[in-house]
């Protein structure tokens, strides 16, 4: 009878979810749907935007290429790159959003689109889909001498200094912040260091979901009495995580704490603890440092997240590229160690949640955009 309540209750909730869509997309302050490219690319990818190419515009375009803006994380991300627009007077008729909507296809075809637009008057800030579609990237826009910065994901055997139009990669300390988000978990079980537990990993050809893992796995090993029941990708959506841990919880109605790569899918799991009276009651952590995710932490529902900080990596990468289409980068001149990097992050706790919700959610952060600030958050090369 009580397995018979779980499920009915997970069942009611997930079709509310369906219905809804995405929980963060409730709380998204989105951009105007005309910024945004990302329906039908091949034909309208940047339409709105860029205008008609005209030869004669001599303002370079600002693309921000992202999954898509259902993810506050994402929101956040546009916001620091409409900053940075702003800061060097260019309007939102030259600044397109790209939303790849979990698409390595529709990725690469509005790239295509965009640049044939534009007539390649453009810089590109991606977070790329997945590992492997970045040389395909590099090898269109080297085509067409198209900068461009890439976040997160890159292949082992591809560096921006083997290609022409790649001026950085530039990611965060992944396999730390899995290593670190675990321990938290694992510590904040009933019996700390001891019990069972869930995981749930992002998309696995994605390098952050990968290296997040890894970090996790380490943290597994070090705490032998911490039992993995379960280990499966929701491929960073917060619906699928729902339902995924919806699933592990009628298996396992006893699990003592929950690992999740990002803190989409840690809000997914969480809905699924509220239906089953759990929520706060659980260990939950995640990644991204979003403002949901951060309400989270100061009620109690979740333990821990990692800021990785989205507003700078939304202006940053695009104050990069242009540098270098304008010629005030010489990447060449730069140590390889400078141009694939890692950025400092920060592990948010409730701690210090108030104060990291005060200043980059109550308060817009106050970034400078300029070249000599470009590595102030520097933490070492990617290796």
């Amino acid at each position: 009878m009580k397995q018979f309540k779980i499920v009915a209750a997970l069942t009611l909730i997930f079709c509310l979810l369906a219905a809804c869509g995405s929980n963060n997309s409730q709380n998204a302050s989105s951009p105007s749907p005309s910024q945004s490219a990302s329906a039908q690319p091949s034909d309208n990818a940047g339409n709105d935007n860029a205008g008609n190419g005209n030869a004669a515009d001599d303002q370079v375009y600002l693309v921000e290429g992202i999954r898509g803006l259902s993810n506050t994380y994402y929101t956040n991300w546009i916001k620091g790159g409409q900053n940075f627009a702003k800061s060097v007077g260019i309007g939102e008729d030259h600044f397109i959003i790209m939303e790849n909507q979990g698409s390595s296809e529709k990725q690469l075809s509005d790239i295509k689109a965009i640049v044939a637009r534009t007539n390649g008057n453009v810089v590109f800030n991606l977070d790329p889909n997945e590992a492997n579609d970045v040389k395909a990237i590099a090898e269109f826009l080297d085509q067409h001498n198209v900068p461009f910065v890439t976040w997160w994901n890159k292949p082992d055997d591809l560096w921006p200094w083997d290609t022409k139009s790649w001026v950085m990669h530039i990611t965060f300390d992944n396999f730390t912040s899995g290593y670190k988000t675990a321990e938290i978990a694992m510590q904040n079980m009933k019996t700390p260091y001891k019990g069972k537990i869930i995981a749930i990993q992002g998309l696995l050809g994605n390098t952050a979901a990968i290296e997040r893992f890894e970090g996790f796995k380490a943290a597994l090993e070090k705490y032998p009495d911490v039992e993995l029941v379960s280990a499966q990708p929701a491929d960073w959506s917060d619906t699928k995580a729902f339902q995924l841990m919806s699933n592990e919880l009628v298996k396992t109605p006893d699990v003592d704490a929950v690992w999740t790569a990002n803190d989409s899918m840690a809000l997914g799991a969480i809905q699924a603890l509220k239906a089953v009276g759990l929520a706060g009651k659980i260990p939950v952590t995640g990644v991204d440092g979003t403002p949901q995710m951060f309400d989270a932490i100061k009620n109690g529902e979740a333990t821990a997240t990692v800021l990785s900080d989205a507003y700078l990596q939304g202006g940053l990468g695009l104050a990069i590229a242009l540098a270098a289409k304008k010629g005030e980068l010489n990447v060449n001149e730069l140590p390889k160690e400078k141009r694939a990097w890692m950025a400092e992050a920060e592990v948010i706790t409730k701690e210090n949640v108030d104060q990291f919700y005060n200043d980059f959610y109550v308060n817009e952060p106050n970034y400078s955009w300029d070249q000599e600030h470009f590595f102030d958050r520097f933490m070492g090369p990617v290796k």
